[in-house]
């Protein structure tokens, strides 16, 4: 069902997109890691720590009941932190996360669901970061390489149906639905 068909059945829209969720040592490790680049003289909008992501696959507007359509972790696996970046064009400071095998496959099993179910999604290649900093300014002669990262690792269990919404203070992050690794669907 296309957008437009949604809001002729008079169905809310939904600003969607599916994403791991930090486990707390990784959400406290990441907030540590925007401390610091605070510390340095990194300005910009930070994102709240609650609100920290790894987005699999960006919806946008879309009716919220695709929970169903989640796919379990076949396997749990392990992430880990990986470097700091920044996208020019999209202004973002992000931690980067070690590519993997497993992640590249369930970022690939995510979008593959959602093209089987008629779903359209951001189509950039998919790219393992988190990020921290909204339209971030560097000081001068500043190296993001020599920032160092703590060590964090986090197993992945399932992945999320998040729903993104403009607040007064910036963006808000909410999970509605959980992909298990059981299989089972949980919707929060």
């Amino acid at each position: 069902m296309g957008q437009t068909s949604a809001r002729k059945e008079g169905k809310r829209m939904m600003r969607l997109f599916v994403a791991l969720e930090p486990e707390p040592g990784v959400r406290q490790a990441l907030a540590d890691l925007q401390g610091r680049l605070r510390a340095l003289g990194v300005t910009g909008r930070y994102l709240s720590p609650v609100h920290l992501h790894l987005t699999l696959a960006f919806i946008g507007m879309w009716p919220e009941d695709i929970s169903g359509l989640l796919p379990p972790v076949r396997q749990p696996f392990s992430i880990a932190l990986n470097g700091l970046g920044v996208f020019p064009e999209a202004k973002v400071l992000w931690a980067g996360v070690q590519p993997s095998q497993a992640l590249s496959g369930l970022a690939d099993h995510v979008r593959d669901a959602l093209s089987a179910a008629g779903i359209p999604y951001d189509r950039k290649p998919f790219f393992p970061h988190m990020t921290l900093v909204r339209k971030p300014v560097l000081p001068e002669r500043f190296q993001l390489e020599e920032v160092p990262i703590p060590p964090a690792v986090m197993t992945v269990r399932s992945v999320c149906l998040y729903r993104s919404e403009h607040t007064e203070n910036g963006m808000a992050y909410t999970v509605i639905g959980r992909g298990m690794a059981s299989g089972d669907i949980m919707v929060q």
